[in-house]
């Protein structure tokens, strides 16, 4: 921030832009502690004002269009400076409302995943923020990827921030088993007799309503009765001519009305249920009819 600029800067937050300028002159010269023991003595002067950090704090939206936020290390050094403003007094870590509250200033626009994190913190987060968190969550936001792509289970993260990415895990792998399972139903609406049904995944196609079980098993019925009269009727008239054919006809007839009567002595409706032993039953019945004819194989 030049001299320019930090004069813009005055005129628009003087408390913040001042308490910045004497923060950034600190950590950037001197030794470490020199750096520490001056660090002391500017939270002093804030918290010997009443009310000064809350000032501070409230102006720092003012301060950041100030700020070269492309300058990486300027950034930092301002993104370390809100930490300090937030800080209570004599406290060495920040409070979660704070601390999110923070987040979204600083971070809105450079961290991609920052509603999910302050919402993730919100939620799971039951102490205060510390001082190592905090910076961390800085090179978590510069390195790791919105899909987590970056990310290293193996690094030196803090407890937090892995508790966040497996978190997020779980939401991701949450919806791309929403997504695969929608992609079948669309697929199962194309296809007759795949759409699902709750506790299977799919449905039978012969569980079909109660009129297409009877319009089914009448069919099935005269197929079963009526196929071997004809085809015995057939040879019979190849081989005796049309003379005995009406003969034929005639027993035909009464055979296939004893078949229908004794189908409804197991049926009190009239008509063939579709189970296997019912049709091995009108199968002999067929076969019987046609050795009692004694009719050539």
């Amino acid at each position: 921030m030049g001299s320019g600029g930090f004069a813009a800067a005055v005129a628009a937050c003087p408390s913040a832009a001042e308490a910045f300028l004497k923060y950034y002159g600190i950590v950037s010269g001197g030794t470490s502690a020199e750096s520490r023991q001056a660090l002391v003595e500017l939270s002093l002067a804030i918290d010997g004002i009443e009310g000064m950090r809350d000032v501070i704090f409230a102006d720092i939206p003012k301060l950041i269009p100030f700020i070269d936020l492309e300058d990486m290390s300027l950034f930092s050094c301002f993104y370390d400076f809100v930490f300090f403003i937030c800080r209570e007094k004599g406290q060495k870590s920040v409070t979660i409302q704070r601390a999110v509250a923070a987040w979204r200033i600083v971070l809105s626009g450079r961290f991609r995943l920052l509603d999910r994190w302050c919402n993730f913190v919100e939620k799971y987060q039951r102490h205060n923020i510390s001082e190592d968190t905090w910076q961390q969550l800085l090179a978590f936001s510069r390195c790791v990827n919105e899909d987590l792509e970056g990310y290293d289970p193996r690094g030196a993260w803090p407890v937090l921030i892995d508790d966040f990415v497996e978190q997020m895990h779980r939401i991701y792998h949450s919806t791309d088993c929403s997504s695969a399972m929608e992609s079948q139903c669309n697929i199962s609406s194309t296809l007759k007799g795949l759409d699902p049904q709750p506790g299977s995944k799919r449905k039978c196609p012969h569980l079909k309503s109660n009129e297409e079980d009877v319009e089914l098993s009448d069919s099935f019925t005269r197929s079963v009765h009526l196929t071997p009269i004809k085809r015995l009727k057939e040879s019979h008239d190849a081989r005796y001519g049309a003379g005995e054919s009406a003969k034929t006809t005639h027993f035909s007839n009464s055979s296939s009305g004893g078949y229908h009567e004794d189908m409804n002595l197991h049926n009190s409706r009239g008509y063939l249920q579709n189970s296997p032993c019912n049709v091995e039953d009108a199968l002999s019945k067929g076969f019987e009819g046609c050795i009692s004819m004694k009719c050539p194989f």
